[in-house]
């Protein structure tokens, strides 16, 4: 039997409890591994490891960063958030800095819009 790909929007729920994120008490949080969990998931987690590969997380939930683009895809309103603290060197904070703006103006292009027949469809320019 062949496996269905995911679909672009099962990307917007929470892996573990499938709840949709949002900008409150689902925010999405990004672990070190590049898995995305929801904040209240990640609080009940008995240890401090990703549930999915076992890698363990290093800091504390609280000072993880969140995932913008999917909050941005979900329509949440973005909080002002504290700047990311890396402990790495300027360049790599360069690079990180690049590549989360890069994330979220793809988060925007792709977000669905509302078609004149209140159809979903996505931005194709």
């Amino acid at each position: 039997m062949p496996v269905q790909a995911p679909q672009w929007t099962d990307f917007l729920s929470c892996p573990i409890c499938t709840q949709t994120f949002d900008e409150t008490i689902r925010k999405p949080i990004s672990l070190g591994c590049g898995h995305t969990v929801c904040k209240m998931c990640l609080n009940k987690l008995h240890r401090k490891a990703c549930p999915f590969d076992q890698t363990t997380i290093n800091t504390d939930i609280e000072h993880l960063p969140v995932n913008s683009a999917l909050l941005q895809l979900v329509g949440a309103q973005m909080p002002e958030q504290q700047p990311i603290i890396l402990r790495s060197g300027a360049e790599d904070t360069k690079h990180y800095e690049e590549a989360r703006k890069c994330v979220e103006e793809l988060a925007l292009y792709l977000k669905p819009l509302s078609s004149a027949r209140g159809e979903s469809c996505l931005s194709s320019f």
